[in-house]
């Protein structure tokens, strides 16, 4: 009898070995093929115009008192003295004030627009850090083939790049087949009001676009396991965003008679108890894209992990989670962010509370979310409430065969040698997510390399992904038609 389950349990393993080989194996890659055309050197007109545009203090505070009008009506009149081409061909409108939104009109007027977007606003700077940057941060130096800078990566490369490229071919005379829009938004740090309305706007007047083109992905040469050639990751879906208030509130007193738990200790035990409990692993469409796409491509071990994701999730899935950017294409994240108690040192506060971020994986609502964040919590001494400021659904996911998707794929190929492209997951927010309604093709893609210090010390972006970005948008919109 044990010679027969042997035989038998030597029979299945052989079968699920020849399976697991057959699907490592029968899909070859699924990269489309393209000639392409290296960036020209770097213009350095246009790295001092990208300088200047990061000497613009143009912050969104999360206290909108803090609102510096002055420096973005500096910076808008910087774009129309040194875009004078820009502003000739293409009108301009302004949106609550800020918000700047171009139209390029084509000369094919059947054909639906598209949409590039990028926004003007950086984060503030955390005083407690100013000290610790190697360049200050808004006096946009070039270092080490790096160009320094508050902004640089976050968004102000990308608004350049559209405007030099705008501007230079407007100069030559060319005119889009297909309108072009432009769309500059003035506080996507702090819920991006401003694209908000200019959404609306646009559907109100019946616009509908071919493609939204925002911020989201890049280049990376480092950050994919398992790669060795750079991969262009094409954001086609956007994590939710939701912010939650946990208070807890204890009668406090005297320092030197405390209570055996006061508010402060039900709220850092709350706080523990929701980092144990993270939300689970899953795999989206554009995690299961990723792996179609960059398997075939893989060394291997990878390869034969991603073709055949019904038994190797789990090691997929311990790779990824080994860094913070790759759990958050894994799992609704949920962190604290702001802490508040106390007023004096010898004094127990009555009341302590935190500000809890989270992003939602597709898939996942707000309304279940925060219902699984009180399950989890199960006090009635902690009360939950939802910020209703900057509040966002999972997005809808962009299809990978319609037309932001392939011609993002085609121009960047083009651009940059040697590039794989893959649909991917954009964990943090953008203010294309409110252009649903808009488009059904909206690609989060910023043409850089590899950006240092995303809201950060020292963030900077390389020369190399200001000429890489300069090149790929002056083709893309040569290429609209």
């Amino acid at each position: 009898m044990w010679k027969d389950l042997l035989k038998i349990l030597g029979a299945g393993f052989l079968v699920l070995v020849v399976v697991v080989l057959v699907n490592t194996f029968r899909k070859g890659s699924t990269q489309s093929q393209y000639v392409s055309k290296p960036a020209p050197a770097m213009d350095t007109a246009a790295l001092n115009h990208l300088k200047t545009a990061i000497s613009f203090q143009t912050i969104s505070y999360g206290d909108t008192a803090l609102f510096d009008p002055l420096a973005f009506d500096g910076f808008s009149q910087f774009l129309a003295t040194t875009y004078p081409a820009m502003h000739e061909a293409l009108s301009l409108e302004r949106i609550k004030t800020y918000t700047l939104l171009y139209t390029w009109r084509g000369t094919d007027s059947s054909l639906n627009p598209i949409i590039l977007m990028a926004h003007q606003d950086v984060v503030p700077i955390e005083e407690a850090t100013r000290d610790q940057w190697t360049v200050k941060p808004f006096t946009a130096q070039v270092k080490e083939d790096y160009i320094w800078g508050r902004g640089t990566a976050d968004d102000k490369v990308n608004l350049i790049s559209i405007c030099e490229g705008v501007n230079k071919l407007a100069a030559s005379g060319y005119r889009p087949k297909r309108t072009v829009i432009l769309l500059f938004g003035h506080d996507e740090e702090v819920g991006g009001t401003g694209a908000k309305a200019a959404a609306a706007y646009l559907e109100k007047k019946g616009i509908r676009a071919e493609m939204i083109l925002d911020e989201g992905g890049f280049i990376t040469r480092e950050r994919v396991p398992g790669m060795s050639q750079p991969v262009a990751l094409l954001g086609t879906a956007e994590k939710g965003y939701l912010s939650l208030e946990l208070t807890a509130q204890v009668a406090g007193g005297h320092s030197s008679m405390p209570e055996k738990e006061t508010a402060i200790d039900l709220l850092t035990q709350a706080i523990v108890k929701l980092r144990l409990k993270p939300f689970p692993t899953r795999f989206t469409e554009p995690m299961n894209g990723l792996m179609a796409a960059l398997g075939p491509e893989m060394s291997f071990m990878p390869r034969m992990a991603f073709a055949n994701p019904w038994l190797f999730k789990g090691t997929v899935a311990s790779t990824y989670e080994k860094t913070g950017a790759g759990n958050a294409m894994l799992h609704t994240t949920l962190v604290p962010t702001i802490i508040e108690a106390g007023i004096k040192d010898n004094v127990v506060p009555t009341q302590a509370t935190a500000t809890i971020n989270l992003r939602l994986l597709p898939g996942d609502s707000i309304a279940a979310v925060i219902k699984q964040v009180e399950s989890i919590l199960g006090d009635p001494r902690i009360t939950v409430k939802r910020y209703e400021g900057a509040l966002a659904e999972p997005s809808t996911v962009s299809p990978t065969d319609g037309f932001g998707y392939t011609r993002i794929d085609r121009i960047m190929k083009e651009s940059y040698p040697g590039v794989l492209t893959t649909p991917f997951l954009m964990i943090g927010g953008t203010d294309s997510r409110h252009f649903t309604r808009v488009s059904d093709n909206i690609i989060k893609f910023s043409p850089m390399i590899d950006p240092v210090g995303f809201h950060g010390i020292d963030e900077r972006v390389s020369v190399e992904s200001f000429r890489t970005a300069l090149w790929f948008f002056e083709q893309l919109l040569k290429n609209t038609d």
